[in-house]
């Protein structure tokens, strides 16, 4: 099961899915399970990127892909050769 980092709407903020409520702050992000995130983008929300542990990242991204790497604790990007840190463009 994948996670992914969404940004709400600016309003509303609060959206319910399957039982579950989902609440955030504009410019703010959550972490949503894949089974909610379709309904939500479907209602404005934003899809940041997938969320996962170093070896969770995709085995074949797209380019450019965006990944919340929670074992590095920030988010990298897949460049075509190599996942690297938008900031300073090391490989990671």
């Amino acid at each position: 099961m994948a996670n992914y980092l969404m940004l709400p709407t600016l309003a509303p903020h609060v959206t319910s899915v399957n039982g579950r409520t989902y609440v955030c702050s504009p410019g703010s992000t959550i972490t949503v399970p894949d089974f909610d995130y379709g309904i939500l983008g479907a209602n404005g929300w934003v899809t940041v990127a997938q969320v996962g542990t170093t070896a969770q990242r995709p085995t074949r991204p797209n380019t450019p892909q965006l990944f919340h790497d929670t074992t590095l604790g920030f988010v990298i990007v897949w460049e075509g050769a190599a996942w690297r840190n938008p900031n300073t463009g090391a490989a990671v």
